[in-house]
């Protein structure tokens, strides 16, 4: 029978409706506490200020960027920022225009610097992480941009960025070993990816795209700006680098939060001259009535709507370790099963899309996928009806299909049952981990919070999903009995 277990890898975001019938709606930014300060020679060592977002209208003006009248920047919490609608609009209306000039793309600094990067490039790939590579493209470009001051085009805009990262790699020992297996997993890639970065841009001294005044912090800074900031698209040269990813950063755009469903979409073609940002649907933004009578006259206060992208769907451990944040409003999660070695027929039913193999986190809601990859793999003592199940499934028998599942509704309840519970537990054993903490302890690494609620949250959904397949083995036993009785 084929087992659970799981790897350490990384999980890649696909968009595919995952529930039949389709459940409703399927579905920047907090690192260390980086010090502002300057070396005793003047040299720039590490972050030099506070965010500043005060210039950031007067820098987009000047740069051909344009924000829609009906739309603003807005503090969100702490130091974070989004942009919000603060009069309704309707579908398709721009919100956001970037100039194309203005966006920094991997690929077309990669093909700039190329001669400059080539070494670097060859020590990543040889590091194994050559899909990467293009993200360490961008982050030399930021540290060379940083470097300029005030000589860089995008200063403006570098000073209305975070300086501080609640991200995978800038988490601590302490707060690494309250992680999840998953979270863990993507935390130490994160880790593992900016130290090859950090040797590779060693590579590139004696070169003028080399900042000889990048320390640790620095370095750190800009490879969370690189990672929490941009999007990624499939790379499609004609160079033989089409399995690198493409990450690109538009400044202002960068600004937009993520939620699901998103209200916002992206549009961007290389054959576009700029990347906009339009509303996914009309938007009605409230005005809030006084009551004249209490006011003396009618007066109306201006409300507004906050605009969000998606940043993918399912895995909440890629949005705290890989962005900083935990997002409680994800319609579904990643079931978390994994199977080893999967045959062909498991990968058809789905077993390896983790867009399909998903919890829905409202109910404890589990998908179709979910169910047909638990019975295939139990059907494999019964072979004869494993063929029958699998070409059922092929030539889209749903019926028949339905007739397995109510058969075998006891036995992958239970199998289920194991992993669910099992990792129900881990998350709650992690949550009461941080709860044994002092508060003194718990000061000294201020992650901690964010992870605990990331854990309790997940703790929620799987014990929901637990609940749901007791009831279903329950009144699957009491219908075997009843069947039984009655013969």
């Amino acid at each position: 029978m084929t087992c659970f277990h799981l790897l350490n890898m990384i999980m890649m975001i696909e968009h595919c409706n995952a529930f039949i019938p389709p459940a409703s709606g399927s579905l920047l930014h907090q690192c260390s506490e980086l010090a502002c300060s300057q070396s005793q020679n003047n040299e720039i060592t590490t972050i030099q200020s506070n965010r500043d977002i005060s210039l950031l209208n007067q820098w987009a003006n000047e740069n051909k960027i344009r924000l829609s009248p009906s739309a603003k920047i807005s503090l969100t919490t702490g130091d974070d920022y989004g942009i919000s609608l603060i009069k309704s609009s309707k579908k398709y209306e721009s919100i956001l225009s970037v100039p194309k000039d203005v966006v920094m793309d991997s690929e077309y600094i990669r093909r700039e610097w190329y001669e400059y990067l080539e070494p670097a490039l060859d020590y990543i790939r040889e590091s194994g992480l050559h899909e990467s590579a293009l993200n360490f493209v961008l982050m030399v470009r930021i540290l060379y941009e940083y470097n300029l001051e005030r000589d860089s085009r995008w200063y403006l805009w570098i000073q209305s960025l975070p300086k501080t990262f609640n991200t995978g790699v800038c988490m601590d020992d302490v707060e690494l070993d309250c992680l999840p297996p998953f979270a863990l997993a993507l935390a130490n890639f994160e880790r593992q990816q900016w130290e090859v970065f950090q040797k590779a841009y060693e590579k590139l001294q004696e070169t003028p795209i080399f900042v000889n005044r990048v320390n640790d912090e620095l370095s750190l800074w800009a490879f969370n700006v690189v990672m929490t900031r941009c999007w990624r698209y499939a790379q499609d040269s004609d160079d033989g680098d089409d399995d690198m990813v493409r990450p690109i950063v538009v400044p202002f755009g960068d600004m937009f939060n993520h939620k699901e469903p998103p209200n916002v979409v992206v549009k961007d073609s290389d054959l576009f001259d700029s990347v906009d940002f339009v509303l996914a649907s009309d938007t009605v933004v409230p005005n809030h009535h006084h009551d004249h009578h209490h006011q003396g006259q009618e007066e109306n206060e201006e409300h507004s709507v906050g605009l969000f992208l998606s940043y993918g769907l399912t895995n909440p451990h890629r949005f705290l370790t890989v962005f900083g944040f935990c997002d409680e409003s994800m319609p579904e999660v990643f079931s978390q099963l994994l199977f080893h070695n999967p045959t062909p027929e498991l990968i058809d039913l789905g077993c390896n899309d983790r867009s399909k193999m998903v919890y829905r986190t409202s109910d404890g809601g589990i998908s179709t996928t979910v169910w047909d990859c638990i019975l295939y793999t139990l059907l494999a003592q019964v072979p004869s009806e494993q063929e029958e199940f699998y070409s059922a499934h092929i030539t889209g028998n749903m019926e028949e299909k339905l007739k397995f599942h109510r058969k075998y509704a006891l036995e992958e309840s239970l199998t289920l049952r194991n992993h669910v519970e099992a990792t129900a537990n881990e998350f709650r054993d992690f949550v009461r981990k941080i709860d044994f903490m002092s508060e003194d302890e718990r000061a000294l690494h201020p992650r901690l919070e964010l992870i605990r609620r990331h854990n309790h949250f997940l703790y929620r959904i799987f014990d929901k999903v637990r609940q749901r397949i007791d009831n279903r083995a329950q009144t699957e036993v009491k219908r075997r009995k009843e069947a039984q009785s009655n013969n």
